[in-house]
């Protein structure tokens, strides 16, 4: 099985499948588009057959995305594919919202410092911290509407997230080695 992945690195638990029941071909062609699915092909051997017995194009190279292409092409293309071809559509979920209990978690890794004697005290959990920032951030890069539990915030834009996460956690900005909207490290 071979997966095209999404723009954005999302975990898991924050995809959904792609079902004919729940999810249109325009919303999912949109999200195709923006980078925002996830598209687990079958066995390409296997595929391929599907393709000719249903006239699609196969051509030796650029099967995958010539493949995609006719999947994206219309309404009855997307629906029987998606039907009977084996492919597995994932999306981002539309809505998460961080708990309380999460916040507290948070806060206590920004919080949490190692007495350093006469230097004074030094963060010891901002690496932690960045790491569970970061991914909120790239469920808000990949489309994900991020309340926040208890308050009217939401954070549907990098702004919104960036506003939030540099009110709440001001200093890691300058004390911090790697940075929340910095993927290198």
């Amino acid at each position: 099985m071979e997966t095209i992945e999404m723009k954005h690195n999302i975990p898991t638990w924050a995809k959904q499948r792609v079902t004919p029941e729940d999810h249109g071909f325009s919303e999912v062609r949109e999200l195709h588009l923006q980078g925002r699915t996830q598209i687990q092909l079958p066995d390409l051997k296997k595929l391929r057959n599907w393709a000719t017995s249903h006239a699609w194009p196969t051509p030796w190279f650029g099967f995958k995305k010539a493949f995609i292409a006719k999947l994206f092409e219309s309404d009855e293309t997307f629906l029987l594919a998606l039907r009977e071809s084996g492919i597995d559509i994932r999306i981002p979920i539309k809505e998460h919202t961080i708990t309380t209990q999460k916040l507290i978690e948070l806060d206590a890794l920004y919080e949490e410092r190692e007495d350093m004697g006469v230097l004074g005290r030094r963060p010891t959990r901002w690496g932690n911290l960045v790491d569970e920032l970061r991914e909120i951030r790239r469920l808000v890069e990949a489309g994900v509407r991020v309340r926040i539990e208890g308050t009217p915030t939401v954070l549907d834009t990098w702004q919104r997230f960036y506003s939030w996460a540099h009110g709440r956690y001001h200093a890691l900005e300058d004390g911090c080695d790697s940075w929340i909207g910095d993927d290198k490290s």
